[in-house]
């Protein structure tokens, strides 16, 4: 592949030169591997709360009430009123009814403590990113601000040429299922967080990158991070010596 893919080499010299305390020796092009995951998903969505359905899950949730009458009396409305909101939360899922009294899901508390109103939307298609160095979720940052390559080639319009860096072997299998068990899912899959989700396609995809050699500590700049990236630098460090030997 020839093309404009990825910030010129010169460009990232300059940055490196303008770095205080940094004395840049070599700029290795590397093309790293990664995988991208198709999957079908159900998702989270976070949506503003409606002022009332707020102060009602608040009060299921704060102040213990789980009746119609209880919360009507706490909040100073008509029970009728009570009894809609009640059966619009458990319809979205965020409460559930036992007899006449309810209780907030695990939705319901994750709404309540965030201030959000989330709803669950099934059969959303997603691509999730892994590295392929070790299996770890990709920052969603990364994902939406990098150049994603299909084939591992990449030769600039300067003649600059980059360097494929072996994998590590294919995803781990349970790559996908230990990214959604994470509290901080929606830092890898941005807005649309995935609660459950089925594994349609995993391809390779490879990461254009430019690892600095310095006198001091290697540096590796990306197009996601106006500067040295700090999760680029932290995945390639292992590798830096191979990289340098030409492995």
């Amino acid at each position: 592949m020839t093309g404009p893919a990825h910030l010129p080499e010169r460009e990232v010299a300059r940055r490196a030169d303008a770095l205080p305390g940094v004395r840049p020796l070599r700029i290795h092009p590397l093309l790293v591997p990664m995988w991208a995951a198709e999957v079908t998903a159900t998702v989270r969505e976070a949506h503003p709360y409606e002022v009332f359905d707020r102060f009602l899950a608040r009060a299921v949730a704060e102040a213990g009430l789980r009746s119609t009458p209880e919360l009507a009396e706490f909040l100073g409305v008509e029970p009728a009123l009570v009894a809609r909101a009640l059966d619009f939360l458990i319809g979205l899922g965020h409460l559930e009814r036992d007899g006449d009294r309810v209780t907030l899901t695990e939705l319901g508390r994750r709404s309540v403590a965030d201030g959000r109103r989330y709803v669950l939307a099934p059969h959303r298609r997603m691509v999730l990113r892994f590295d392929g160095l070790d299996g770890a979720p990709v920052p969603y940052g990364h994902v939406t601000r990098s150049i994603w390559l299909g084939d591992p080639e990449l030769t600039l319009a300067d003649g600059t040429r980059f360097r494929v860096m072996p994998g590590a072997g294919a995803l781990p299998d349970d790559a996908v299922a230990a990214l959604l068990s994470r509290r901080d899912v929606g830092d890898f899959s941005g807005p649309m967080v995935p609660v459950a989700a089925e594994t349609t396609v995993v391809r390779p995809v490879w990461l254009p990158v430019y690892l600095v050699e310095c006198v001091e500590e290697p540096l590796v700049f990306g197009r996601a991070v106006d500067g040295p990236d700090p999760y680029l630098g932290a995945l390639l460090a292992p590798w830096v010596s191979d990289v340098v030997k030409g492995v």
